[in-house]
């Protein structure tokens, strides 16, 4: 779709970019400008942001109606203490993303995550700690993704689901990485039974609560 956002249709952006160091990181920011050109979004922050600019993000646009995403590129970083601003050049358009609500419920579940890099396929025997029929996180040694999405395979119920999967964001823990994806192909089937999962966890859950 063509990009023709006004800023009252906007409740905020995250921006996934790379850091000095090469790794991923996103920013929840909101946005004060828009025009032809540019995006004009900001954030406090205490610290310079650890990045170089320009370079090529994934934006997301939340709006009340649902979550759009898309490639821009990030201009420059500039700072106004306490803010820093993130100048972005306007997209000519955006994929919407589903705006259904459901449910996420932690859990660990058996799966497989295999991410591909010039031609190489890693595989990694792991376990989910949520899961909903909009993403799923996973436990992993190092952090490892490709931008064009990657699969996974999770045994849930009994039943495999398999799905491509897009990076979300990290978190670096004792003993890995916890990594949170969205699914970006995944059967209708499988994404109904995931959730009649999680809603069934989440009465359950309940039910204990009420006890």
């Amino acid at each position: 779709m063509h990009f023709n956002f006004n800023l009252e249709d906007i409740k905020y952006l995250k921006i996934l970019y790379r850091n000095n160091e090469g790794n991923p990181s996103t920013i929840k920011a909101a946005v004060k400008r828009i025009n032809e050109r540019e995006i004009i979004s900001c954030i406090k922050y205490d610290e310079d942001i650890p990045a170089k600019a320009p370079q090529e993000v994934t934006l997301s646009i939340i709006c009340s109606d649902g979550l759009y995403r898309t490639k821009t590129k990030l201009k420059s970083i500039d700072y106004d203490d306490p803010y820093v601003f993130f100048i972005l050049e306007t997209p000519q358009g955006m994929e919407y993303q589903q705006n259904r609500e459901y449910f996420r419920i932690s859990g660990s579940f058996d799966c497989v995550y295999y991410v591909t890099d010039n031609n190489n396929t890693k595989c990694y025997t792991t376990k989910t700690v949520d899961i909903s029929a909009n993403g799923v996180s996973i436990i992993i040694p190092e952090l490892v993704f490709s931008e064009a999405g990657s699969d996974i395979e999770i045994m849930l119920n009994e039943r495999i689901i398999q799905a491509k999967v897009q990076y979300v964001r990290s978190e670096k823990l004792d003993e890995g990485y916890k990594v949170s994806f969205t699914y970006s192909n995944i059967s209708d089937s499988d994404r109904d039974f995931i959730s009649k999962v999680c809603i069934k966890k989440q009465l359950e859950q309940k039910r204990g609560f009420s006890s």
